[in-house]
């Protein structure tokens, strides 16, 4: 690479020293800008500022957005068995393959339970360690400037936009990965330095690892060829790149399966599946990729710097928006943008540095490949937003002369960010706030509607899930949450077609794992309507698919007693009986089925049971009576 023509500002390493040093182009050292803080300090403050900022989240229960996949409804977390654990490394949850991230879930709720508290408060102590690595990167980076190190790490981690990975469950694997991608790069830097293959075959195990916790890693190769060009190693030369061709074929693995998982596939019958729809979608235009991709990469920069509105639905505006001048000129800014960054590759380090690391690590969300139903969201800004931090903080370590200036001043914004931060975390207190927040600003999205619906369903409020539901569904939402929703609403209506017309389009949009349920809600409604013999079926399918064979054992033979299938009832009760299920309810049902049976005797002698074990039960008393026979 062609030495920088420009005199930098900062002091050079001598050329005639014996020490080895790792670049010829880096920050000035705290002793030369008359400003020292000891790491300790640094390190203590910083637990603190991030453990306040966050702390209100710790009594914040789990939220229905990918929670109930991740925890309270995934059988393989709420029960922490070993082979609970080993099962869980073949599962695609959420649309994700990532079995470091929820084996680190199972390990959870092995040790601490399955209260939604150990979990938000381990995501927070892995977020502060995260922290902690973003100090000790920048330091590497600016050769032991602990005021920007600090600075940026202090800002990076009570930042507003990171409450989403930090305080919602479900971004455990942001976090994770996080804490493996810097782990990297702060092992690549020592590799530059020592040259030592070991540094860098650990750089690569840590990718892995990275990897294994979230496929956004797959970017870290890019970010390594950044490091290269940030210590005078050159950028995109044959060396550099054949140095981390291993590194490539991972992220092209990793990166291949991520869109295989996304687009429905299970890796031809490898994993097990846990969600029906898919991830990807088609139905945009290149154009408007492009451009919806651009505006997101302008929204993350504007909202680093004011991070107001914040909500956990940025939904796609409707087709006859599409051409609002916001749009059509995202992607001239955002290349003025990036064209700047590539002005200033010679002249300004930190400027190139800063934007490219920006954009390679979020380039893969921009939705260019469009994934989700949202144009843009706050959890993916947690590892880019490094990049413009630190370009902010050096650039200005360079331009102010007092560093007590510059401390202080940062020191008097550090608290509207962490008061804004605090405020986040209470929006994921429950999936009611959650949604709440985000109807304020996307009162039209169908997702948001949809959601709100579900919630209102689990709290009983029938109005209310039937006022955001049906918005849902004639906006072309046809979840089997929101279906199963819906038709227990018009169940507890008394609107029995609805219901049942519901409650098969929730059937036919439920993963596997889940149908069970659907199932069991339409036998209740059938053997309320009369259809016993339908009623029956249901629970017989509910039975099979749920992980408890024998849950509606006495659902299913009440409703084959009434559907006059009295050898299916007498079955069924006879097994309850061996199990120990309501007996007493067993054997006076069963006399019922036995006596339609022609079978008097074996009656009369279910009913004596009966009694001899509870003399006060009415039914089998007035049943022998009718025989017959004093009790």
């Amino acid at each position: 690479m062609a030495k920088n023509k420009q005199k930098p500002k900062q002091n050079l390493p001598s050329q005639t020293s014996s020490t080895p040093q790792a670049a010829a182009y880096s920050a000035p050292k705290a002793s030369e800008n008359n400003f020292s803080l000891s790491p300790t300090v640094v390190y203590i403050l910083l637990a603190v500022t991030v453990i306040i900022a966050f702390a209100a989240g710790f009594s914040n229960g789990f939220v229905n957005w990918d929670d109930q996949m991740y925890a309270t409804e995934n059988i393989m977390i709420q029960n922490p068995t070993f082979a609970n654990l080993i099962r869980l490394l073949t599962v695609e949850c959420a649309l994700n393959y990532h079995p470091l991230t929820v084996a680190s879930l199972w390990l959870n709720s092995a040790l601490f339970g399955k209260a939604s508290t150990s979990f938000i408060v381990t995501n927070t102590l892995i977020h502060l360690v995260n922290t902690f690595l973003i100090f000790r990167f920048s330091q590497q980076l600016t050769r032991n400037n602990t005021l920007v190190s600090f600075l940026v790490a202090l800002f990076w981690g009570i930042h507003p936009m990171h409450v989403e990975s930090v305080t919602w469950v479900s971004e455990r694997k942001d976090v994770l990965y996080t804490l493996f991608f810097f782990l990297a790069c702060i092992q690549y830097v020592k590799y530059l330095e020592k040259n030592e293959r070991k540094m860098l075959v650990l750089c690569f195990v840590y990718f892995v690892l990275s990897c294994l916790s979230k496929a956004m890693a797959v970017v870290l190769p890019l970010v390594l060829l950044l490091i290269d060009y940030w210590f005078d190693k050159g950028f995109l030369t044959v060396k550099n790149i054949t140095t981390k061709i291993p590194f490539f074929i991972v992220a092209l693995l990793f990166g291949a399966l991520a869109v295989h998982v996304q687009g429905g596939g299970d890796l031809g019958g490898r994993l097990e599946k846990m969600t029906l729809d898919v991830a990807l979608s088609d139905a945009l235009t290149l154009g408007d990729r492009i451009k919806f991709g651009f505006y997101g990469f302008l929204v993350y920069i504007f909202k680093l710097f004011i991070p107001i509105n914040q909500h956990n639905f940025y939904a796609y505006p409707s087709p006859d928006k599409y051409g609002a001048i916001q749009y059509v000129t995202a992607p001239i800014w955002a290349l003025l943008i990036l064209g700047g960054a590539a002005f200033f590759f010679r002249r300004k380090k930190e400027i190139f540095f800063g934007i490219m690391f920006f954009f390679f690590t979020i380039v893969l969300v921009l939705q260019f490949l469009s994934v989700g139903g949202a144009i843009l969201a706050e959890r993916y800004t947690y590892i880019p937003y490094f990049g413009i931090i630190f370009l902010v903080f050096y650039f200005l370590n360079e331009k102010v002369t007092s560093k007590n200036l510059l401390l202080y001043g940062s020191l008097v914004i550090a608290p509207v960010f962490m008061y804004l931060t605090y405020k986040q975390t209470l929006t994921y207190k429950d999936t009611g706030t959650l949604f709440a927040n985000s109807y304020k600003y996307e009162p039209e999205s169908p997702v948001v509607n949809e959601n709100l619906a579900n919630h209102f369903g689990r709290s009983g409020e029938i109005d209310q899930v039937i006022r955001y539901g049906e918005y849902a569904a004639s906006k072309g939402v046809q979840s089997y949450a929101l279906m199963g929703a819906l038709a227990n609403a018009y169940y507890l209506k008394g609107n029995m077609p609805k219901a049942l017309e519901l409650y098969q389009k929730s059937i036919d949009n439920s993963p596997n794992h889940r149908k069970f349920v659907a199932y069991y809600n339409r036998g209740i409604a059938n053997r309320d309507a009369g259809n016993f013999l339908q009623s029956a079926e249901d629970f017989t399918k509910a039975m099979e698919l749920g992980q408890n064979k024998n849950a509606y054992l006495g659902l299913r033979a009440f409703a084959n007693l009434k559907a006059n299938k009295f050898k299916e009832a007498y079955d069924d009760y006879s097994t309850m009986i061996n199990l120990g299920i309501a007996v007493d309810t067993a054997y006076n049902d069963r006399a019922v089925a036995r006596y339609s049976l022609g079978d008097t005797q074996g009656a009369i002698k279910d009913l004596k049971e009966v009694m001899k074990r509870n003399p006060n039960y009415k039914d089998a008393r007035d049943n022998l009576i009718k025989l017959g026979v004093q009790p």
